[in-house]
């Protein structure tokens, strides 16, 4: 989510929402689950030109847009084919998805399979998040990762790309909507550890997938849209993050979210899943971007807003519009967010919710805006957008340092390695610490200090509260001297 070859010219006209899946999409979907995994890559592009070619032969208007690397991106990806949801009327199609979820969490007990390894956090003001139980982890002595499959890579735009990602043993990767994965990509021989936000709807019968847009200098961004390719093995912690919404279909209830640019890849999940999930719920997004042609999940966000009317409001703001745009334009500043929620006739309220996630001048004028509409801060959820290239990773260096563990009433002594964190020092003395993102993005292994001093990166995604209140994150600080930190229980 977060921040060469060179890169295909793409040419942009007019077109309706994405369809349905059709028959074609539904049978080359069935042939899939029987050919061998070499060939479905081509047999998905086979179903893709055979579309083209029938939309030409029916008069279809022109695909929305087309690249040298990807092919048309007006039929769903193969992996978000359902065929359940194809198939069945809508009713029994929701009572088969859950029968299916069911019958899967049965048997991934009885084959003793492990969950993904998450410690979750209730979503709300990070700062009035009561702390995860230690013991939500299994024992660890490292910090576990697990591998994931690149499924399908798609392209979005001509600088972000989604992989949609799939656990090896087929069990199906579940996550709340707006958390994020942390993924290790080797970029020249180097091992990189970068977050990105699931994108997808948090729902069965969608594809998850991470949406990477590349920026300059980011290295793994740069290295994933210029090489990822089906069959890719990535390893993977998470999902993380308490950025998220819990779906409650009984709840009646309006949503502000506000993105800009990458910042979508996290609230094209809330949006989605919320709309799904909430028949009497509406949700408001306002999306910032310099041009038409760099905004992702146009076609997605245009398929939600045709079938969801007037629960989904949608205002686009550009910089740089192109001829005949009628939308608002500018940069997404606070006098323009205050306008345009004007102009769509969306007052505040003490239920109003509000989710933000973009580039830091964006977040900024949106603080700006709402403490102008006299929006209580309770009420305002962040997704901390910074550039992994920007932190303070490369620590002064420091000695084994003797760290104290209180942990449940008890007090455990150790001692942090050289180049340690305080996370790795106590996962290796066999301590249950709670973690999940392990690279500052989360606070699942927030610990308060107690006594001594510590060097931590930064940027990170403690709050300001959290902070005074002398809370630290195990996974990116290191003891300078004696240190005796306390795991919240």
């Amino acid at each position: 989510m977060r921040y060469t070859l060179q890169t295909p010219v793409m040419k942009v006209v007019k077109q309706a929402p994405p369809r349905a899946p059709s028959a074609l999409d539904v049978a080359t979907k069935l042939a899939s689950l029987a050919a061998p995994r070499p060939l479905v890559p081509a047999l998905d592009q086979a179903r893709r030109d055979a579309t083209a070619v029938l939309d030409q032969v029916r008069g279809t208007k022109p695909l929305s847009y087309r690249d040298a690397t990807a092919g048309p991106r007006t039929v769903p990806p193969l992996a978000e084919v359902d065929l359940v949801d194809a198939l069945l009327p809508r009713r029994l199609a929701a009572r088969v998805q859950q029968t299916r979820r069911d019958a899967r969490m049965v048997l991934g007990a009885l084959r003793g399979r492990r969950p993904s390894p998450t410690v979750p956090r209730k979503p709300g003001p990070r700062s009035e998040v009561p702390p995860p139980a230690a013991d939500v982890l299994p024992l660890a002595r490292t910090i576990q990762t697990r591998p994931l499959r690149v499924a399908e890579v798609v392209r979005e735009t001509a600088d972000a790309v989604s992989l949609y990602l799939e656990e090896l043993d087929g069990t199906p990767l579940t996550f709340t909507p707006g958390q994020f994965m942390s993924l290790d990509v080797e970029v020249d021989g180097k091992v990189l550890r970068r977050a990105y936000s699931l994108a997808s709807p948090a729902l069965e019968g969608h594809a998850p997938h991470v949406t990477i847009k590349r920026v300059e200098g980011g290295r793994v961004s740069n290295h994933l849209n210029d090489h990822a390719k089906p069959g890719d093995v990535l390893q993977a912690l998470g999902p993380s993050g308490a950025f998220t919404l819990e779906p409650d279909p009984t709840h009646e209830r309006t949503v502000v979210l506000v993105a800009g640019g990458s910042g979508i890849t996290p609230i094209a999940s809330i949006a989605s899943t919320l709309l799904e999930v909430e028949p009497a719920s509406r949700v408001v997004l306002l999306y910032g971007n310099r041009r038409h042609e760099d905004v992702i999940f146009r076609e997605r966000l245009d398929a939600l807003k045709a079938r969801f009317g007037d629960r989904f409001l949608l205002d686009h703001v550009l910089q740089e519009p192109p001829a005949g745009w009628t939308g608002a334009t500018g940069l997404l500043d606070a006098d323009t967010q205050l306008a345009r929620l004007d102009a769509l006739a969306v007052p505040d309220a003490p239920t109003l919710e509000y989710y933000v996630c973009g580039p830091t001048p964006m977040m900024e004028a949106t603080r700006d805006a709402l403490a102008r509409r006299g929006v209580d801060p309770a009420r305002v959820h962040e997704e901390l957008f910074t550039r992994p290239e920007d932190r303070s990773s490369d620590l002064p260096p420091a000695g084994p340092q003797p760290l104290t563990v209180r942990l449940r009433g008890k007090e455990r002594e150790l001692t942090q390695g050289e180049g340690e964190t305080l996370l790795e020092a106590g996962l290796a003395a066999g301590l249950p610490m709670p973690f999940s993102c392990a690279m500052g993005g989360c606070a699942a292994c927030k610990v308060k200090l107690v006594e001594g001093e510590v060097d931590m990166e930064e940027p990170n995604c403690l709050t300001p509260k959290e902070r005074a209140e002398g809370w630290v994150l195990a996974c990116c600080s290191r003891a300078k001297k004696p240190v005796t930190v306390e795991v919240p229980s």
